[in-house]
């Protein structure tokens, strides 16, 4: 997801008696589409605190005239839901730490090195991750609002059995036919098992693929399966335009509907489109001169169709929220906290080294507002999917930040750690990207259990610290994390 989107639904509150830093931060993040709005004086802030809460509140500890305590409280005994970013000195950390479970999001280092960007940053993480909950609360309602449709058809058709069994007329089936369909165990097994309710008709289902603007058929009612494959047409850039209009009155666009004619000779060909979650997944197609009765059936048990293809969708996205990063489609950053807690625990049971990889795209807030949202997503999917491949089996590829990928690097000593990142880096410097062969580099930080730190913490942060490093120095380098003099291994790492 792209925070930007969404940043002007966040209100964002910043205290501190540092007048400069105060108004610079809230400049930054009204820039950065945020509702912004900065204090000085603690009876002003608590009294704005009680009109109207805001979602994040980012505080300086130097400004707090009592004790943390007091002020959390206070401002938790306000509205408990408020969240807080805390901007303080290193020393007062392991303090700060303390607070997790009482809504703290994130702590800063006060260092004055672009502080204001590191507040915008923090704010996205916890604005996205906010999102996230409330996108995840909506799919919930959702899913509960389709299973209540489920029954209500499920409902529907009982009294119409009953009736028709009252009338000595054959009942309806459909309660047997959702049934069937809620068996589905993939969304191409609910493709075949509506068009196994259409014996004789000819209907082929097409796939929709947007990154290519193309329909391609994968499933066919009275036909052979040998005679679609291969069978497809790719759309004009004109024809994406008014694709959603036209499929939302059963029409298709004219190189689709020249292909069809020549193809399966339907004249004229008529389309049902399959959607979920307002996504175009794909259309089926069947000859405008079929019967009406024929019509009929088709679009009763397309209705079915589309009721249970939500619901499974819905199903499976739910699953899927709470650790996938959707922009990429890999492990997002709350699975990687996890993981990397886990494989931190195997390594040391096992008295294995474990290395973490993060990577960056260089240049990229200039690609963003360059190229724009849509590009910049493409490239991050790009890349992802460049290191997932690249990966081994047992490899955790995740998004750990917007700007910011993991690799969970289980059994891999940190020379090996750093001989793969080299050639990530070499390879992703000699693709080229999008359809004009655009070219992008990165940079990438690297960091070992034992030999360069002691815990999964320490080792998320070491493998960032030489992340930034290598950003700072101009990026398109691999950096290795150098462990502090007193670091002892908790034993030793022999493959080397």
């Amino acid at each position: 997801m792209n925070i930007r989107d969404y940043s002007s639904q966040f209100t964002v509150f910043v205290f501190t008696t540092d007048v400069d830093l105060g108004a610079s931060a809230k400049v930054y993040l009204s820039q950065a589409g945020y509702d912004a709005y900065f204090f000085q004086d603690p009876e002003t802030l608590e009294q704005r605190l009680k009109e109207s809460a805001p979602h994040i509140l980012v505080f300086s500890t130097a400004a707090l005239a009592g004790s943390l305590s007091d002020f959390v409280s206070i401002v938790q005994g306000i509205n408990d839901e408020i969240r807080f970013i805390a901007v303080s000195s290193i020393s007062q950390f392991d303090i700060l730490a303390q607070y997790n479970s009482h809504g703290f999001v994130d702590v800063i280092s006060d260092d004055a090195a672009a502080l204001e960007s590191r507040v915008v940053w923090a704010v996205d993480r916890a604005c996205e991750k906010l999102y996230l909950t409330y996108q995840n609360e909506q799919l919930f309602d959702d899913l509960k609002s389709a299973e209540s449709r489920m029954e209500e058809v499920h409902a529907a058709a009982v009294k119409s059995m009953k009736q028709a069994e009252a009338e000595k007329a054959p009942p309806v089936s459909i309660s047997t036919r959702i049934g069937e369909y809620r068996s589905a165990q993939s969304k191409e097994d609910l493709i075949q098992k509506y068009l196994n309710q259409l014996p004789g008709s000819l209907c082929v289902f097409f796939k929709f693929l947007p990154s290519v603007r193309s329909f391609v058929a994968t499933h066919a009612s009275g036909i052979p399966g040998s005679d679609i494959q291969g069978v497809g047409v790719q759309l004009e850039s004109n024809d994406m335009k008014e694709l959603s209009s036209q499929m939302a009155i059963g029409l298709l666009p004219p190189r689709f509907t020249e292909m069809l004619v020549e193809a399966f000779h339907f004249s004229p060909p008529k389309a049902l489109p399959l959607y979920a979650h307002n996504a175009l997944e794909g259309v089926f197609v069947y000859s405008g001169q079929l019967p009406a009765e024929e019509v009929a059936r088709m679009n009763e048990e397309f209705t079915l169709l589309s009721l249970c293809y939500s619901h499974f969708s819905l199903e499976k996205k739910v699953d899927s929220l709470e650790v996938q990063d959707f922009v990429t489609e890999v492990y997002n950053r709350n699975y990687y906290q996890k993981v990397l807690g886990d494989e931190v625990s195997r390594a040391r049971r096992l008295k294995q080294p474990l290395s973490v990889v993060k990577i960056s795209m260089d240049d990229f807030y200039e690609i963003e507002s360059s190229l724009g949202e849509a590009v910049r997503d493409e490239l991050l999917k790009a890349v992802a999917t460049i290191i997932t491949k690249t990966s081994r089996t047992n490899d955790v590829t995740c998004r750990t930040g917007v700007n910011e990928f993991a690799m969970i690097l289980p059994h891999c000593p940190k020379k090996g750690a750093a001989l793969r990142a080299e050639r990530l880096r070499r390879i992703i410097e000699g693709t080229s990207f999008m359809d004009n062969g655009m070219k992008v580099s990165i940079s990438l930080g690297v960091s070992e259990y034992p030999s360069l730190c002691d815990s999964a913490k320490s080792l998320d942060e070491s493998a960032t610290k030489a992340l930034l490093h290598i950003n700072d120095k101009g990026g398109n380098k691999i950096c290795l994390f150098k462990a502090p003099e007193t670091h002892k291994p908790e034993f030793e790492v022999t493959a080397e």
